[in-house]
């Protein structure tokens, strides 16, 4: 049996991605992908922190960016896999950046998936509906990530 684990409730999605345009085209590929969600986006590290904090509305996805102002995505994700609260939620890396260190590190600081932001809309909405595909209609998430 498939459980929908969103049915009772849209899936939280903190997008955070330092360039504007590219946010506008991330929302709008997220919303042909047909998953219901409330998206929160955020242009900077230390507002995606600040969004992720005990009492905010959390997330249940983050799609997170490697190169913004202030704290970049790696310490983003280094502060989000040290919170025992934020630790298990899925984050993916989602950025134009394809050099292997950049890869490499987000591996190591135990990102979920390192998707690249390709520039063509079209290959974008591929990338968005796939990361839906799996991570919102087919993986898990632990109950804690859904029910902060």
């Amino acid at each position: 049996m498939i459980t929908d684990y969103w049915r009772d409730r849209p899936a939280r999605i903190l997008l955070a991605e330092d360039d504007r345009t590219t946010a506008r085209l991330i929302k709008i590929a997220l919303q042909r992908t047909g998953v219901s969600h409330d998206l929160q986006t955020v242009y900077d590290g230390d507002s995606a922190i600040a969004a992720l904090e005990p009492g905010s509305a959390g997330a249940d996805l983050l799609l997170l960016d490697v190169h913004m102002p202030g704290k970049n995505g790696f310490e983003v994700l280094e502060h989000v896999k040290r919170q025992e609260h934020l630790r298990r939620m899925p984050v993916v890396m989602f950025s134009s950046s394809e050099t292997p260190e950049d890869v490499s590190r987000a591996y190591d600081l135990h990102a979920n998936a390192y998707v690249l932001k390709r520039p063509d809309f079209a290959d974008m909405c591929r990338s968005v509906e796939a990361i839906c595909q799996f991570w919102l209609r087919t993986a898990m998430i632990p109950v804690q990530a859904r029910d902060r």
